[in-house]
């Protein structure tokens, strides 16, 4: 009964602590295996006697085998094969001469540093060949390095696993058991053909069973797992190890083919994956034995510094030769070579194997595998963002933005984003209409779901550096922003929310609230539509309360929720009760003192520039629509203030040109008054009402005579635009 509960207490410790310890990590933004070994060590019998490893006897050998199994599935299911054709040739010299210069390269500093034997340096060499993505991945993820730095380091530590098992496997049973070293030779070569044959075989059977839906959704997760270890169980069966390899080529198989459960099942892997980990790590760190490692004494640092700081920049040097890496990423892959739990389970299966069989230099490996482990974790974890900042390979600041939301409000931000914004600007919505609404007004959008990171293409999600959720739902833009915190900073998401729901200050992770005194976004979208408020790119002179600032760009920065009395930069700003007119109006569409002769010249001047962005309408079929026009298409107010209009069907949105000329002009001869002023209206024909109200504005403005003249008298197209919009606040 004592043995049992000792067993039992011992799984249980490992998996709470396992998990608490790496919830502590995730919340410090550090690898976990670092405080996992400190962890396991004081769990041991060592120093507390909470976790007795060795209690667990063969069991031990299964939960380190099946938590490898799950471990190496779920990096071989993030790999992604696209990404292999850019890095490729680097990823595959460091497969191959990397791993020949860090084992042979290892093996002889044991051997010069110790001096032990041929056979057992070669076997302590292989067992740090591994880095492992257990480690990487979470570096990666805080310090954030360029493309190339990332996908390749990603690639060789999932990649490197297999192999380095494989080696190390090789270097063991040469030493350890009888039989020519061709024969251990063929066994090597078979696991690698089982590991490639049946993983792929594997991995596509899984595929086409869920593609097939012949597994049931709320089981995907669950059969996937199943199979998983089943082809691990069926490879090692065949060739003892074949398995690792085997699950990691099914993973990639599988991440590959992209089944529509995907992304549920990289969730359920990924949270498997973190407690194999912590697990494994508890386990094994309460097997160490404290007087092994200090048994290395000064040989062990100078060896553990041969290791990290020689022998790496070594491989990286052969390895990278030839290709595109300047001096600065080189560096940095120099640098970077945390090793793993792979390492550490093999380096405990091995020692344990040989003590059994009376090797009495056994604890050597075991102690010199986790010193790196330990070393590597510490150093390059707690350095690693000032070495990248230092070498000029951190990854620029993610600068594009993503939208939620394709309703004419969300695309009105987006302009402005667009306008101002050297990334890229791309909206996401649930609503088929509005994406393609969106897609038709030149933007890049995409129907999905945004609470899913994968609802856009990865190239895509890589870029995003802020979130604005502009959905009527509060809760689904809260939802928003937290599935999307882990890859954006807080302080770039941002959401609308009703002011009476913020009773209480939001967690960062949830976002900005902004705009709380506006209407549902649909509601806004709808009075735009309507002409019931409006969104103009310009700052008038004074600002009513009927208005406010939305979005400023001040050069460097978008601000949406700190505005000063002077604001600076440009501004997109929302007013109740419009001025239609200014609705109409872009800064671009204003030109002034024009000299032309007659209307004809006239709009073969401004039309160009102004319909640039409409690839619906060109000079040519605005001319002609002017010329076999039946009805009079000039309409002359007074004071020097005409209004030329056309209708055109494709039209989706008014647009307003603005011309001053140099000397008054006569339109048509039905019109003998001369003019100066022009406002030419292009008109949708589906809306005949908005041309009516845009004559109104225009009338009104018109009719007085003071404003006029200011008009005439202004010198820039800015000062134009700010006269009209006062005009339109004092409507």
């Amino acid at each position: 009964m004592d043995i049992l509960y000792t067993r039992l207490s011992t799984i249980v410790f490992a998996i709470f602590f396992g998990v608490a310890l790496s919830v502590v990590a995730r919340r410090l933004r550090f690898p976990a295996i670092a405080p996992l070994l400190l962890g396991g060590i004081l769990l041991g019998p060592e120093v507390s006697g909470l976790v007795d490893s060795a209690s667990l006897g063969q069991g031990l050998r299964i939960i380190i085998a099946l938590s490898i199994a799950t471990i190496l599935f779920e990096g071989g299911l993030t790999l992604n094969p696209m990404d292999f054709k850019k890095v490729g040739r680097v990823v595959t010299r460091l497969l191959s001469i990397g791993v020949l210069v860090t084992w042979i390269g290892s093996a002889a500093a044991v051997y010069f540093i110790f001096d032990y034997s041929i056979p057992f340096s070669i076997l302590a060499g292989s067992l740090v060949i591994v880095t492992g993505p257990t480690v990487i991945g979470p570096l990666l993820q805080r310090i954030k390095v360029k493309k190339n730095l990332h996908k390749i380091l990603h690639w060789e530590g999932v990649l490197i696993d297999p192999i380095g098992v494989f080696i190390a496997i090789l270097c063991f049973e040469w030493l350890s058991i009888d039989g020519h070293f061709l024969n251990h030779l063929a066994q090597f070569s078979l696991r690698l053909l089982i590991g490639l044959g049946l993983g792929t075989i594997g991995g596509l059977v899984i595929y086409i069973l869920l593609k097939r839906r012949w597994v049931p959704e709320d089981q995907v997760n669950i059969f996937v797992l199943a199979s998983a270890l089943f082809l691990f169980a069926i490879s090692d069966a065949l060739a003892h190890e074949a398995g690792i390899l085997t699950v990691v080529i099914a993973g990639l198989i599988l991440g590959w083919k992209k089944p529509a459960d995907l992304k549920n099942i990289k969730q359920f892997k990924s949270e498997l994956t973190e407690m194999a980990i912590g697990v494994l790590f508890i386990l094994l760190a309460a097997n160490l034995k404290l007087e092994s490692f200090l048994s290395l004494g000064w040989k062990g640092i100078i060896l553990v510094a041969v290791v990290l700081f020689l022998i790496r920049p070594a491989g990286i040097l052969f390895s990278a030769s030839g290709s595109s890496l300047n001096w600065r990423e080189r560096g940095f892959l120099s640098w970077l070579s945390p090793r793993g739990v792979v390492a550490g389970s093999m380096a405990s299966l091995f020692t344990l194997e040989l003590t059994l069989g009376g090797n009495k230099d056994a604890a050597f490996l075991e102690a010199f595998t986790f010193s790196v482990i330990g070393a590597s974790i510490l150093i390059q974890g707690f350095l690693s963002s000032k070495v990248a900042r230092v070498l000029k390979v951190k990854a620029p600041p993610k600068k594009g933005w993503l939208i939620v939301g394709c309703h004419s409000f969300a695309q009105r931000i987006a302009r402005f984003i667009q306008k101002h914004n050297g990334d890229l600007c791309v909206l996401i919505d649930l609503n088929q209409d509005a994406v393609k609404d969106a897609r038709e007004n030149g933007f890049t959008a995409y129907l999905g779901n945004a609470t899913t990171t994968d609802s856009i293409p990865e190239e895509v999600a890589n870029r995003i550096g802020n979130i604005l959720a502009l959905t009527d739902n509060r809760d689904l833009n809260q939802l928003v922003c937290e599935k999307w915190s882990d890859l954006v900073k807080p302080k770039y998401l941002f959401r609308w929310s009703p002011a009476h729901s913020e009773t209480e200050k939001p967690h960062k992770r949830s976002g900005t609230p902004i705009w709380t005194h506006l209407e549902k976004p649909s509601q806004v979208a709808y009075d735009l539509h309507s002409k019931e408020v409006l969104l103009s790119l310009n700052k008038p002179k004074t600002i009513s309360k009927e208005m406010f600032p939305l979005i400023s760009f001040n050069g460097e920065k978008f601000s949406l929720k700190h505005f000063e009395k002077d604001i600076k930069g440009d501004v997109l700003f929302y007013k109740q009760l419009a001025h239609h007119l200014s609705e109409a109006i872009d800064p671009a569409h204003i030109f002034i003192d024009i000299d032309a002769p007659n209307m004809e010249n006239l709009l073969q001047t401004v039309l160009p520039p102004a319909l640039k962005e409409h690839p619906l309408l060109n000079t040519e079929i605005v001319l002609n629509h002017f010329k076999e026009s039946a009805a009079n298409p000039y309409f002359v107010l007074g004071n020097n203030v005409a209004v030329p209009h056309a209708f055109f069907k494709d039209l989706k949105k008014e647009i307003c040109i603005i011309v001053r000329t140099n000397k008054p002009l006569i339109l048509h001869p039905e019109e003998p008054e001369p003019v100066r002023l022009l406002f030419i209206l292009l008109n949708p024909a589906e809306n005949p009402g908005i041309h009516l109200t845009l004559l109104a504005d225009i009338a009104k403005l018109a009719s007085d005579e003071s404003l006029v003249s200011d008009l005439f008298d202004a010198q820039t197209p800015a000062e134009i635009l700010t006269l009209i919009l006062e005009q339109g606040l004092k409507s």
